[in-house]
């Protein structure tokens, strides 16, 4: 077998390399940063195992569910979370269930990896959006192992991953709960690789830790902060705040992306989560400045697990139709400026590719508009 799908419409969720038994499929980074599986002739069989367990192939879909406006009773917890805090409320409950928890966390050099958490610091590290897609490793077996010996897993992830991880499992997942997220792209770890480099020399300190989306100035406000060896948080300038642009301007997704199968109110996840943006037209006592999540429970099995959390929330059901989300409504749209702007980065050229995204005079321009609109 030469190809199990084709490249631009592969979204890497690892699934034909983790169901090969003759280890015929490695994945391996592309000039674009993103990873995509390689067959080794000499080693596969051509037994299609890898074909059928494609996300883009067999595209699993439940029909949405009960839509839920919430957030966490705990202020704490809603000041770590980037929106209101359900994914605490859900994890705590496996953990204090002798379970486990798949969930994505920035490494120590700041690389966005899928791991597995058996405890709350662990867990804690995967709070918060990660704007950038994440590894995987083999997270997929991890979980088959665990689901072997009895153990309650959760798992949280885009829903190209949580379709490939169930067609993985085929069916033998009685003890695991998935959640997908409400997905806007996923831009390519090569490109964020370089810009860390870029903060690194900027801020002449190494950065320990990166927040895409703090609380700071509130849930409405997206800012980035990166956070200094020496504990400073560095932010409110046009490097920390370029991730942001280029995420909104879709400079560096995956060209899967553009085909997206979940751009719609059908779901691979048990619980659908994302932000429950225009909340207050609807409930304008929940005080969104907090953050609020928007919530599908699209399953038996997800409703179970609800009920048994929802103590820890302030719930209200709500007509997803009145805080639609644009990515439940159509795809993204692909930007022209996409592969220059990647092969720049790979090229180590991140400053030419800011200037060929934002124009040449782009701080000057982000100040401007800064000082326009201080309060």
């Amino acid at each position: 077998m030469k190809e199990i799908i084709s490249r631009e419409k592969c979204c890497g969720c690892t699934a034909c390399a983790s169901i090969c038994a003759k280890n015929a499929i490695v994945m391996n980074m592309g000039e674009d940063g993103f990873k995509y599986p390689v067959i080794s002739e000499e080693l596969c069989v051509d037994c299609g195992r890898c074909v059928s367990v494609c996300p883009i192939n067999n595209i699993l879909q439940n029909p949405q569910g009960k839509s839920y406006a919430l957030k966490h009773v705990d202020k704490n917890i809603l000041e770590n979370s980037t929106s209101g805090g359900f994914f605490t409320a859900v994890s705590d409950y496996y953990l204090e269930n002798d379970g486990v928890v798949y969930g994505a966390i920035l490494d120590d050099n700041l690389v966005c990896r899928h791991v597995r958490a058996d405890n709350i610091d662990e867990r804690n590290k995967m709070r918060g959006s990660k704007y950038v897609e994440s590894d995987l490793a083999n997270n997929f077996s991890m979980i088959k192992e665990d689901l072997t010996q009895n153990k309650k897993v959760l798992f949280v992830g885009t829903p190209c991953q949580t379709n490939g991880l169930k067609n993985y499992l085929k069916g033998k997942d009685d003890n695991l709960l998935c959640i997908d997220l409400i997905c806007h792209g996923v831009p390519s770890p090569l490109v964020f690789s370089e810009h860390i480099k870029y903060l690194n020399k900027k801020a002449r300190k190494k950065l320990v830790d990166y927040k895409f989306r703090s609380k700071k100035w509130s849930w409405h406000v997206h800012r980035e902060m990166a956070i200094l060896e020496n504990g400073k948080e560095w932010h409110s300038n046009f490097h920390t705040d370029a991730w942001r642009a280029i995420y909104y301007g879709k400079l560096a997704v995956r060209n899967s992306c553009h085909n997206c199968n979940y751009t719609n109110l059908t779901r691979p996840g048990d619980i659908t989560i994302g932000d429950c943006r225009g909340v207050d037209k609807v409930y304008s006592d929940m005080d969104s400045r907090e953050g609020v999540s928007l919530v599908f429970v699209n399953t038996p099995k997800g409703e179970e697990v609800f009920d048994k959390i929802r103590d820890n929330l302030q719930v209200r059901e709500i007509d997803v139709d009145k805080v639609m989300q644009p990515t439940l409504k159509t795809r993204i749209k692909p930007n022209p400026r996409r592969e220059r702007f990647i092969k720049l980065c790979y090229d180590g050229e991140y400053k030419k590719a800011l200037t060929l995204a934002f124009g040449k005079h782009y701080i000057l321009k982000y100040n401007i508009k800064k000082f326009l609109n201080r309060p």
